[in-house]
């Protein structure tokens, strides 16, 4: 305890640290672009069937803020709805992420028990900061409806990327979740034609109508 105690009010030892999670987060960026540039844009292409609800994983909790001004976490603003969970780490991804949402909304605008949920991550701290000051022009270039359902996160989210098997945190994702909070459909990259009437079909299914 002594040690840990010298560690923490240590100058040298507080650089290193710092030189260190420097370090590990432009490594793992410098990592992504790589994966991007050999495996290009899209990871796989989506399941043509929901995953069974027994076997099925509960979405991992993530704590953060509405642009309506709202804290609350994306369990419960999933829970009891069908929902397409939409997952950026960058803007690089929102063209991905919006490939899928247009055809959601467009197919299920007003439908009962079926919505879109939003969250916008930040795991670097100085980004954090960019993305702060960005937030009144997010509210604006934002349609009114999806400011309730759409999370801002800042901090590492490492937890979450594993449970979703997020393999590459530049590329955008989908994500469809039961009622119940359970992840039983995903798709990365680009929508291509045939994944977003797999999209479709498959909230019908889950939603029964």
């Amino acid at each position: 305890m002594e040690q840990k105690m010298r560690d923490v009010l240590s100058p040298e030892k507080n650089l290193e640290t710092r030189a260190k999670i420097i370090h590990d987060i432009g490594h793992s960026y410098f990592q992504d672009i790589v994966d991007l540039r050999n495996n290009g844009d899209k990871l796989f292409e989506a399941p043509q069937q929901l995953i069974k609800s027994g076997r099925a994983k509960y979405l991992p909790n993530l704590e953060g803020k509405t642009l309506a001004g709202v804290n609350t976490d994306i369990v419960d603003l999933c829970r009891n709805n069908t929902t397409l969970l939409s997952v950026e780490f960058t803007k690089f991804a929102e063209k991905h992420t919006q490939s899928f949402v247009s055809v959601f909304e467009k197919t299920f605008a007003g439908v009962n028990a079926i919505q879109l949920v939003q969250a916008n991550i930040e795991e670097n701290w100085a980004k954090a900061l960019v993305l702060k000051l960005c937030l009144p022009y997010l509210r604006k270039s934002m349609p009114k409806h999806r400011h309730a359902n759409y999370l801002v996160h800042y901090g590492d989210v490492e937890y979450l990327r594993k449970a979703l098997g997020i393999a590459n945190p530049l590329i955008g994702y989908v994500f469809l979740i039961d009622a119940n909070t359970r992840v039983r459909w995903y798709a990365n990259g680009l929508a291509v034609k045939s994944e977003a009437e797999t999209m479709v079909r498959l909230t019908r299914s889950l939603a029964k109508i």
